[in-house]
């Protein structure tokens, strides 16, 4: 705390051991709440260094159950854990049109995360009839047979879930909120990065490559998300030596990305639009799942890969990932 605790102008950067070991102790609960609080409000004035980011990642890393996913090699989409409050979820049918097209995708989060304390994508899956898993084995087969598996960070990392009420009580965001989405759970090598702030871009894909990634898609979608504008242009930013725009062509409706939905209803929504029927954002769906495809590596063209999100949807595949999904997960207890 002395050298990150006396304000923004004289504040040091902790060394890797130093960022490690007092990440550590915070894990194992052997500080006091009001240390913890003052150690992250410190680290927020003065900025958390890659250096320190990939100490406070390894020493998460330490304490997480990883599942090793063979040859499947998924794509992570890591955005933050503390949800939207601002927007419509499209994810939870994007993954499965995607899941329908052959693409392996892996998620992992939380609820109720400062500082949004917002609705999760998985709250959103859970209304559709889906459940979590927690066994590994579980959670694998669920990749292997619908495309997709969700690992909740209860069971990922318990010693991490442990702090959330202190991370509730706190209120605000901490380094956590970043190196969590980044701890590659599945030991993967491909991962779509969600951000809210284009400044962060080059440390999130830095970070992406420590924690073990190489084919690296940043986003800075709707609201932090992976999501792709449908109104507007969106940039792409990758660990190759170019970055991608997607430019949506024009929707059939206008649609209203701010419309203020309850979670049942955005579950009717999703398991509308997987059901291929006439929505208004059933095009948005598509161009997300499209970049999921592309950045999967199915296609090497976004425009071929929007064709595959298309073709998923109408031949049902999307709908028979979700419908195997949700078999095996709503048998869950969680």
């Amino acid at each position: 705390m002395k050298k990150v605790g006396v304000g923004k102008d004289k504040a040091k950067d902790l060394s890797y051991e130093e960022a490690y070991e007092v990440n550590k102790k915070i894990l194992d609960l052997s500080v006091t709440d009001i240390q913890i609080g003052a150690f992250w409000s410190a680290l927020r004035m003065k900025h958390s260094t890659l250096e320190e980011l990939s100490a406070f990642l390894d020493s998460l890393k330490e304490e997480t159950n990883f599942i090793e996913t063979g040859d499947l090699i998924p794509i992570d989409v890591a955005i933050g854990y503390d949800g939207k409050n601002r927007s419509i979820h499209i994810l939870p049918c994007a993954i499965f049109i995607s899941a329908g097209a052959g693409a392996k995708i892996v998620g992992h989060g939380a609820s109720n995360i400062p500082s949004k304390f917002g609705i999760t994508y998985h709250e959103i899956l859970n209304a559709m009839g889906c459940s979590y898993l927690s066994f590994a084995d579980d959670i694998l087969k669920s990749l292997e047979l619908s495309g997709f598996a969700f690992y909740h960070q209860k069971f990922l990392n318990p010693k991490l879930y442990r702090l959330l009420p202190k991370r509730q009580e706190y209120g605000l965001r901490s380094y956590l909120n970043t190196v969590e989405k980044l701890l590659n759970p599945f030991k993967t090598t491909k991962v779509l990065i969600g951000v809210a702030h284009s400044n962060f871009i080059d440390k999130y894909i830095q970070l992406a490559f420590y924690s073990g990634f190489k084919d690296i898609f940043v986003v800075k979608g709707l609201e932090g998300g992976i999501e792709p504008f449908p109104n507007k242009e969106t940039k792409v930013y990758t660990s190759k030596i170019f970055s991608i725009s997607i430019v949506p062509r024009d929707l059939k409706e206008k649609v209203d990305l701010s419309k203020n939905l309850s979670v049942e209803e955005n579950a009717k929504l999703c398991l509308s639009i997987l059901k291929n029927e006439d929505n208004p954002f059933k095009d948005w769906a598509i161009i997300t799942a499209g970049l999921i495809i592309y950045a999967y590596g199915l296609e090497s063209d976004i425009s071929k890969a929007t064709k595959l999100a298309e073709e998923s949807l109408k031949t049902g595949s999307a709908l028979e990932s979700f419908e195997i999904y949700k078999s095996l997960s709503s048998k869950a207890t969680f």
